[in-house]
């Protein structure tokens, strides 16, 4: 959904998951904003509150773009952007701002912001600010976090990799304040009838650079909750005062997304709620990789820096058998990862080639996937912008079916085009993900892979692989409400990784299990060298026979955890109701207890006419091994739930 509304010298922009309103008697400022989910809208911006609030102070006076006029233009509206450009001065001309906007169908804009001074006549400068307050006065859960341009590391097995740091999952009254322009500040908003989030609102700006190429001192971020509002302001210039008589011009990118949920598929789907891999079951075929020569670019394998994780030297392709093996338990997704390729590369030292190394087993390989039904994911990286130009669609792959799995799904990670602590690549990679999507088709699949939960990597794809950084494993399985906002559920869809390595063991478990089945997910296990997959699978097997107990395609999830739904109701903390619903007319209801000690009894109601079902709909339990028949008693739409065990679930159908 893409609409513009012209109503005198006012412009509204809706999208499938918000809408704003730019003002032309308010120095073209936005002036509403709202952020929207399935069943809801809700308003973020009170009073004169407007975005980005711009704010400067000459001469020892305040001066507020919203308090101008400016001329606001619409340059072009094509399917999926609109072109908005915003022109206006300040302080009786000797400032003029220029505001080129581009706003997406997927939820998001990106404004190219320019100052200039034509130095004709001399001012002193005191303050450029921007300044941004969302109203929460009726939200019910929040937190809030940021990424910082000072560097924080992480080792793996193959080197030392240089992120932006981080502070995340904050309470709304915690307050930060730091000397830099700080690249993303998030929100993520919840609502009376979610139990957690069901919105997140990100902005991010991609210079470090002050007003006139002023010292990066003077530039400071501040965020935390004031009043009814929750606010972050960005200090463009701050702390001192500067004497300026000659032609300026400052330029910077900002931007701001706004998602929500994923949980529709189908050809109809609005690419804000759209994922292609609703309901999936993954195998991800993980043979070794690594290659040593003496010879570039074999020869720069790095040194291996943790004990846990020995470089994985490639020891031959899969048997296509496998693929056979993998489809008997149910998955209908194979990821293969980047084994495939004559040169895998290490995260861009060594590049990968992206060629593939054994055409002829890749084609066996892909077809058979094909014979089952499954859909093919190939292993790429998001720091190799390159693999895009590769003929896997013309040789081997659907489009519009196959798709993608990005590893390093991020610009955030140091070495990622022009990514420094100066600059962050976020409308280039919006751009990127863009690409993919077209690269793949609309109805294609891209399973990203990252560490962190932000918005930018997840605005193009369908799900958000969670959990392999170690610092996100504690928090990503410690409590349901950190398990909703590190699993990026209120703007993606979501899986959990998994594996036996030490640092990835407890993905591969019983409460790993019972989060997937909980918030709507279904697992990602791994397909490895001398390993039965049989093995692999079993700690989520019981999810994939009762996924797998009605034929034909999920279109459409019900989660009450983190998506509004008149469908399905609870009336207790630790149950967690999963409604699947396929397109021939049956829907899957799955139960959770995720209390880690205890058994937990209440009531679950599932409103029948809600759904898609024809006739007088019945539910009956399922008889699944692995799961707990024996805790719910059905009376009419009401399921009566007793002493269900801890980290257990039954599953019912609806039909």
């Amino acid at each position: 959904m893409l609409k513009l509304t012209k109503k005198e010298k006012k412009i509204t922009v809706e999208t499938g998951s918000g809408k704003l309103t730019w003002d032309a008697d308010r120095g073209g400022e936005i002036v509403e904003f709202s952020c929207k989910n399935e069943k809801e809208t809700h308003k973020l911006l009170c009073c004169r509150h407007t975005i980005c609030g711009l704010k400067f102070v000459i001469d020892g006076i305040s001066y507020l773009l919203s308090d101008t006029s400016s001329k606001l233009t619409v340059e072009s509206v094509e399917n999926d952007r609109i072109v908005i450009k915003n022109e206006a001065s300040i302080a009786k001309g000797l400032i003029k701002i220029t505001q080129i906007y581009q706003v997406f169908e997927e939820g998001a804009v990106f404004c190219e912001q320019s100052f200039d001074v034509d130095g004709n006549g001399g001012f002193t400068l005191s303050e450029i600010s921007m300044n941004t307050f969302i109203d929460v006065s009726t939200v019910k859960s929040a937190r809030w976090g940021y990424f910082t341009r000072q560097p924080w590391y992480k080792r793996d097995y193959s080197t030392t990799h240089v992120f932006y740091g981080l502070d995340l999952y904050k309470q709304l009254d915690e307050i930060s304040c730091h000397k830099e322009l700080w690249p993303l500040v998030s929100i993520d908003l919840g609502w009376e009838n979610t139990k957690f989030f069901s919105n997140k609102i990100e902005f991010v700006l991609d210079e470090w650079s002050s007003f006139n190429d002023a010292d990066t001192r003077y530039t400071m971020s501040y965020g935390g909750k004031q009043g009814q509002n929750w606010t972050f302001q960005w200090y463009i210039f701050h702390g001192t005062q500067m004497r300026v008589s000659g032609p300026v011009r400052y330029r910077n990118k900002w931007g701001m997304l706004f998602l929500t949920s994923r949980t529709q598929s189908g050809k109809n789907v609005d690419p804000a709620y759209r994922n292609n891999v609703l309901g999936c079951r993954v195998a991800h075929c993980m043979y070794p990789y690594a290659q040593i020569g003496k010879d570039w670019p074999w020869a720069l394998m790095p040194i291996k820096q943790v004990a846990c994780q020995p470089p994985q030297l490639f020891k031959g392709n899969p048997d296509i058998k496998r693929v056979d093996e993998v489809a008997e338990f149910g998955a209908n997704v194979m990821i293969i990862h980047q084994f495939w390729m004559r040169n895998p590369g290490t995260n861009c030292e060594p590049p990968a080639d992206y060629v593939v190394k054994d055409p002829e087993w890749f084609k066996a390989f892909v077809d058979r996937c094909h014979e089952h039904g499954m859909r093919v994911l190939t292993y790429i990286r998001g720091c190799e912008q390159y693999q895009m130009y590769q003929t896997w669609f013309e040789d081997y792959m659907k489009k519009d079916w196959d798709g993608f799995y990005p590893d390093w799904n991020s610009p955030h990670a140091m070495g990622f085009t022009k990514t420094s602590l100066l600059h962050w690549s976020a409308y280039g990679y919006f751009m990127y993900l863009k690409a993919m999507r077209k690269r793949v088709g609309t109805y294609g699949a891209i399973i990203g892979h990252t560490g962190f939960p932000f918005a930018l990597s997840q605005s193009c794809i369908d799900v958000a692989l969670c959990g392999e950084l170690s610092i996100r494993h504690d928090e990503l399985l410690q409590l349901p409400e950190s398990t909703a906002y590190y699993s990026c559920l209120d703007c993606s869809g979501a899986h959990l990784i998994a594996g036996n390595l030490k640092d990835r063991a407890m993905f591969s478990g019983k409460k790993a299990a019972a989060i997937c089945t909980g918030f709507g997910m279904t697992g990602h296990p791994v397909l490895e060298p001398g390993v039965p997959f049989r093995k692999a699978v079993a700690y989520i097997k019981p999810l994939w026979d009762a996924m797998t107990s009605i034929k034909g395609n999920y279109i459409k999830l019900h989660n009450p955890a983190y998506c509004p739904t008149d469908a399905v109701h609870c009336d207790q903390y630790w149950l967690f109701p999963s409604l699947w619903q396929s397109d021939q007319g049956k829907c899957l209801l799955l139960v959770t207890n995720l209390a880690d000690d205890e058994k937990v009894s209440g009531r679950v109601v599932v409103e029948t006419n809600q759904l898609d079902v024809s006739g007088k709909p019945k539910i009956h339990v399922l008889n699944i091994a692995g799961t707990c028949p024996q805790s719910v008693e059905i009376k009419g739409n009401t399921l009566r739930i007793k002493n269900l065990p801890p980290l257990s679930f039954f599953a019912v159908i609806i039909e």
